[in-house]
């Protein structure tokens, strides 16, 4: 199978949002690679399926296609591969949505295992995981390890082109960081930053990144008092969300948040 045509025509189904069609030309493809005895493939649409249904707060559903797919990679003598990383930094994001915090720095650490074994390097995808132990690290309370994860991830996109998505990612974890910490001004400069990245490049606002830069810009609109932004933000947030992934976890913490402002406009 052409994974690099799965992944094109994947890509353009959900950026314009049609992701029923997208499900199903998972689901398609998952049959053809079967059909096949493609299990390389499998591995890759198995990681996409799960990811999807992560999205949408599937995650038992998100689960059994990462075992899946855990599977196939034993089976095919594929432990320290790059698919294994990224099968693992795929499943310790499904567990960090679920709470499961502990259970996801103990995956992200095998993560950096497999990728820093790898004899090319991928600054791009170690820093997308340096991020997400940050998000973990900042969860359990450890805003040292969170910023120390942080500064390494915009280390290293600094000398990677095309990575302004990833670093829009950044300042949206350096800016919850600062907000956790109590600095609401130097995480308003954050996610400032970020928006504007955000917004310069339509293309990158998918993956509801853009919806969380803006959620966390709300919070400080209201904590500054600036109901009316918050409110407007909110909205966006949810529009973006549902547009993507429905009325999800994500969606309706923010819809919480946008009654809350209406109260005070």
């Amino acid at each position: 199978m052409d994974l690099n045509n799965f992944f094109y025509e994947l890509d353009e189904l959900l950026n314009k949002g049609k992701i029923k069609e997208a499900a199903e030309f998972i689901q398609d493809a998952a049959s053809k690679a079967k059909e096949n005895d493609d299990k390389a493939a499998l591995v890759a649409i198995y990681n996409e399926a799960g990811s999807l249904c992560r999205d949408f707060s599937k995650y038992e559903e998100a689960e059994e296609y990462y075992f899946e797919a855990f599977n196939l990679i034993r089976e095919l003598g594929g432990e320290g591969s790059e698919s294994h990383g990224t099968t693992l930094i795929n499943y310790g994001t499904c567990l960090g949505n679920q709470g499961k915090f502990d259970e996801a720095a103990a995956i992200f650490g095998e993560a950096i295992s497999v990728l820093s074994n790898l004899e090319t390097g991928d600054d791009y995808r170690m820093a997308a995981l340096y991020n997400n132990m940050s998000w973990i690290a900042q969860e359990q309370g450890n805003m040292e390890d969170a910023g120390d994860y942080l500064n390494r991830a915009l280390l290293l996109l600094n000398g990677v082109d095309d990575s302004e998505g990833e670093q829009a990612a950044s300042y949206t974890n350096l800016a919850n960081l600062y907000w956790a910490q109590g600095q609401l001004e130097e995480a308003k400069v954050m996610l400032i930053k970020a928006v504007d990245i955000y917004r310069e490049r339509e293309y990158l606002k998918s993956e509801g990144r853009y919806a969380a830069a803006i959620s966390s810009l709300a919070n400080i609109y209201y904590s500054e008092g600036e109901y009316e932004k918050c409110a407007a933000l909110c909205k966006e947030a949810m529009s973006e969300i549902e547009k993507e992934f429905g009325q999800n976890d994500a969606w309706h913490v923010v819809a919480e948040n946008l009654a809350e402002a209406e109260k005070h406009i």
